[in-house]
């Protein structure tokens, strides 16, 4: 049952009532929304009878942010007897929200799953459900345990045009979402699962969770790999306040704006393409004399009328007061800093893999990268990494999904063996 929709007057009438509800305000265009909507819907059917569930679009009701204080999005919060009990601001999973709620609401009983799975697939990304798919038209027992919704990292991407098969382009939400139903027309499982501690050595392998405990035969990890940070003071404090991951999901906030772009890869190269479509001013910042980016955007980002570019230099220091109001910049050659009035900066120096679960029982190279090549087979047998976790010469969907057929391949050789 998926959470109603309501408007201002509504979200009035339920406050006034003194009713329990929980209200979700947010964006359409707003990617962390998109991806928590399915946990989201699946909380409302859980809560059914004890507690109304709702949500706000704050794009269709002009001045509702402000008046209602939502300074980030999504924002998810509580209410009882016409007072709010608490809110949780971009939450990254289902299993967040239920942290969230867990005080304030009857923590409801989660069965432990004693099941020997064929395969368990950490991950929802293009990587793991292709794994899914594989092991489902394979016949065999697979589950994917998604912390999100599915897509990963590719649900945040606005559009996609380097994925064969669709000539338009296809958001990465879209995809992700596809992907996963085709998974499951094949009888792959999905459930929204935070997981906590891993024994891959054991027989089955064992996979600790917030909804229970998966035991399973093999293991692929899809887990890929999460924005790096610059590492200044009041970072992480200043995320939701002017400094962003991510064009896609927050570029609209800085409609005729002024904003930063700090990298010079192809993730900062679209981050910036799509903010001149947005802001008044894309100031690029990069430490070399060039953009590492593929040529494909150099172009473009050469002759949009609204792009500036800052070579040779890095970010200093954020001067903010309760939100960035710039970013204090300096040159590598010359040491000359400068203040540059911004109303906001995405970060876009590349990403690191999400092995922190592993990184006690898998290889990892250098980088932290689980080390496993074209067979996806890790030092550990009947483990897989799939995807942006792995040592790969290119992190692209298509390899993602490559590599999701590779896996399962191997899985199959594997059982066949046991």
């Amino acid at each position: 049952m998926a959470a109603k929709h309501i408007d201002e007057t509504q979200l009035h009438e339920l406050i006034e009532s003194g009713k329990t509800f929980l209200i979700d305000f947010w964006a359409p265009w707003c990617g962390d929304c998109r991806r928590i909507e399915k946990p989201y819907d699946e909380i409302a059917d859980e809560l059914s009878g004890r507690v109304v569930v709702v949500k706000l679009n704050v794009d269709e009701i002009e001045g509702i942010r402000q008046r209602e204080d939502i300074k980030r999005i999504p924002t998810i919060r509580l209410y009882e007897n016409g007072v709010s009990l608490g809110q949780i601001v971009e939450p990254p999973a289902k299993a967040d929200i239920e942290e969230f709620l867990k005080d304030l609401l009857p923590k409801k009983e989660k069965a432990q799953k004693n099941h020997v799975y064929d395969m368990v697939i950490i991950g929802g990304g293009p990587g793991g459900y292709t794994s899914a798919l594989y092991a489902a038209r394979a016949g065999m027992d697979a589950i994917v345990l998604e912390r999100l919704s599915a897509g990963g990292q590719m649900a945040l991407t606005h559009k996609i045009d380097n994925y064969p098969g669709f000539t338009d382009g296809i958001g990465g939400f879209e995809l992700g979402e596809q992907m996963k139903n085709q998974a499951e027309r094949f009888g792959a499982k999905s459930t929204g699962a935070d997981v906590k501690k891993v024994d891959l050595t054991a027989n089955p392998k064992v996979i600790e969770t917030s909804e229970g405990t998966f035991l399973s035969k093999t293991v692929v990890i899809a887990t890929g790999a999460n924005p790096r940070e610059l590492g200044l003071p009041g970072e992480k404090d200043l995320v939701g306040l002017g400094v962003h991951y991510c064009a896609a999901c927050d570029g609209m906030f800085y409609k005729g704006k002024t904003v930063a772009v700090v990298g010079g890869g192809n993730s900062a190269a679209a981050d910036a393409m799509l903010l001149t479509r947005v802001a008044e001013k894309v100031i690029v910042i990069h430490r070399r004399d060039t953009l590492r980016a593929t040529k494909v955007y150099h172009e473009p980002l050469m002759q949009a009328k609204n792009v500036t570019f800052l070579w040779d230099s890095k970010a200093e220091a954020f001067i903010h007061d309760e939100k960035l109001t710039g970013l204090q910049v300096k040159n590598i050659k010359t040491n000359e800093e400068t203040l540059l009035p911004v109303d906001g900066v995405f970060v876009s120096i590349g990403r690191k893999p999400a092995t922190e679960l592993f990184k006690d029982q898998l290889t990892l190279d250098e980088n932290g990268y689980i080390a496993s090549g074209e067979t996806t087979e890790t030092n550990i047998p009947g483990v897989y990494a799939v995807g942006d976790v792995r040592t790969k010469l290119l992190r692209q969907v298509v390899t993602a999904v490559s590599d999701g057929a590779v896996a399962v391949h191997m899985a199959e050789e594997y059982l066949a063996n046991i």
